[in-house]
């Protein structure tokens, strides 16, 4: 998984969609060398309810695709890190927090207890190890690195792709190179 920075889901049809110009995205692995990646279609998942087509490209050398995803979107998830960032700043128990980032309907609270969104979940100690040390909530150490301005958690992304080449998935983890983890003879492990 990629993303442009800048290019939210309000942008991603007229810049990266059908009909445009492929974006110039080199492979996150260092054994290409930084060769841009080449077009290799399109799929589909939800997002906000309707379906969204989502640009795919591949290496030329290692083989491997990856899909574009908005900057702003979660990866396996119809969510936005907006969203996530605002439950976030709700504090604890997922009423709170499914209110806060605008979810509806008798299935808020549980899609907001999948979050995770507690220093002790898995992503959240994996994000946090890769930040500076800073006391308090893994929150205010994300504004402390990359600004306290509104989409902290959109910044955060670009941030951990310059520095470590780790992609932010939102609640699904943490994807050195963009991709999921996989193991010889294993199940597909998602995340870190």
């Amino acid at each position: 998984m990629v993303s442009v920075p800048g290019v939210g889901r309000k942008e991603y049809e007229e810049r990266v969609g059908r009909g445009q110009v492929v974006p110039e995205v080199p492979c996150p692995d260092p054994a290409c060398g930084g060769r841009l990646q080449k077009p290799h279609g399109y799929y589909r998942r939800y997002l906000a309810n309707a379906l969204f087509e989502v640009r795919r490209l591949i290496c030329p050398i290692c083989g491997v695709t990856n899909a574009v995803l908005p900057a702003d979107i979660c990866a396996y998830r119809d969510l936005t890190l907006t969203a996530v960032e605002a439950a976030a700043d709700a504090g604890a128990g997922p009423a709170a927090q499914a209110k806060a980032a605008g979810e509806k309907g008798p299935n808020a609270k549980r899609r907001a207890r999948g979050w995770r969104l507690e220093a002790a979940d898995v992503w959240v100690k994996q994000l946090v190890a890769l930040l500076p040390g800073i006391a308090g909530p893994w929150i205010d150490r994300v504004r402390a690195v990359v600004g306290a301005a509104p989409g902290a958690l959109v910044r955060l992304r670009s941030w951990l792709w310059s520095q470590y080449t780790v992609f932010l998935g939102g609640p699904t983890g943490l994807f050195r190179l963009g991709r999921p983890e996989r193991r010889p003879g294993a199940a597909l492990n998602r995340g870190w």
